[in-house]
């Protein structure tokens, strides 16, 4: 990394007289003629971004709010992380870094040969990114913008920013932040509305709430998942959840209420992953997959009645909860998923396999977590 500029008046006046006009070039005009809209999570995906492949420093997973989450990964893979903590995966594992970026150029191709538009920056991120949370947690704040889905969410034609409740990638967005200028230029119709800043505190009992947490109804639904290790813990708000709390809950239902969105809440066993979006994918009207065990409390009345595709605990850990609807009858699985992709295809739904093994084994984080849909529709 470089050394960090010691600014003069001489240096602020020529930055001024030269002023860049973009930070990571392209992104901005990658987003140019694209419409922001998503009218459930299973439409028809017409445009997404993904994250980038250099931007992977390994976060510290004993920092309280990271362990809130990830405690429910395997200890040795706690360990490693640990181990490396603050380090470019390049660096520490170059055979996994490898996979995570083949994996990701792969993906592109099969999103884009099925028509989505991408928009995506593959270049190092600019240092003033890669540094921008180290007042958090110093040498290991770093930066992770490979899963790009933690920059947000779009309801309808709402863009909504996000800010991750994990430190280390609670401003991954703002290396994505010229994709959101360039759709909100693009798309008069779009609202750009943004979630509050966490507070600087060892864990996130301030108001907290990740996009993970999250999935998207037809009729202009939220259902939000909350992450619990015991099923006593549903009523103590003041024991950390496994992502967001009750209150980013409620901040995001009074956002969306004028604008016409419900949000309702289900609880989880986070023992099994820490997000929603990692454990129970929506596939298509009336139909959706989950581990039996997974569900603390009942799903809405309507959602209760939908078939639930039985995922096990093999599947959970190959991924197959965080795949991704490429529309109401083509899904994308992490390859290792079979018995999930072998219930899909008896469904009448098309199953399509990603390389994505590496990745969801490493951080519980995978195709779901990768993609920011905005544009969605049928």
């Amino acid at each position: 990394m470089n050394t960090p500029i010691e600014w003069t008046e001489t240096l602020a006046n020529e930055a001024l007289a030269t002023p860049d006009t973009e930070m990571v070039r392209g992104l901005r005009a990658q987003a140019s003629g694209q419409k922001v809209l998503v009218e459930s999570e299973f439409a028809t995906l017409r445009g997404a971004i993904l994250g980038n492949p250099e931007s992977v420093y390994i976060p510290d997973p004993f920092h309280p709010s990271w362990y809130a989450s990830m405690r429910s990964l395997p200890k040795d893979e706690l360990a490693w992380m640990a181990e490396h903590r603050g380090m470019h995966i390049r660096d520490a594992d170059p055979k996994l870094w490898e996979a995570m970026s083949e994996g990701l150029s792969t993906y592109r191709n099969i999103l884009e040969s099925r028509g989505v538009a991408v928009i995506q920056t593959t270049q190092p991120p600019p240092d003033a990114v890669v540094n921008y949370t180290s007042g958090w947690l110093g040498k290991f704040g770093r930066h992770w913008a490979y899963h790009a889905q933690a920059f947000g969410e779009v309801f309808g034609n709402l863009l909504v920013s996000f800010r991750e409740t994990q430190p280390s990638i609670r401003y991954n967005g703002v290396e994505y932040l010229e994709a959101f200028m360039g759709l909100f230029e693009s798309d008069p119709e779009a609202v750009w509305l943004t979630m509050p800043d966490p507070l600087p505190l060892p864990s996130f009992v301030g108001v907290g709430l990740s996009p993970g947490d999250i999935r998207i109804l037809p009729g202009k639904r939220v259902l939000v998942g909350l992450g619990v290790f015991d099923r006593s813990d549903i009523g103590k708000q003041s024991v950390p959840r496994s992502s967001g709390n009750e209150l980013g809950v409620e901040v995001l239902r009074r956002m969306l209420a004028p604008w016409g969105w419900s949000v309702e809440v289900v609880y989880f066993d986070a023992n099994f992953g820490y997000h929603i979006d990692t454990l129970m994918p929506l596939v298509s009207e009336g139909l959706l997959a989950v581990h039996p065990e997974v569900l603390l409390t009942p799903l809405p009345y309507d959602l209760a009645s939908w078939e639930q595709i039985p995922l096990t605990t093999t599947e959970c850990r190959a991924g197959a909860g965080n795949s991704v609807p490429l529309s109401p009858t083509a899904h994308m699985v992490t390859q290792s998923a079979t018995q999930f992709m072998s219930d899909l295809d008896a469904r009448g739904i098309e199953p399509i396999p990603v390389p994505f093994d590496e990745v969801y084994a490493f951080c519980g984080s995978g195709l779901h977590c990768a993609t920011f849909s905005f544009h969605r529709s049928d």
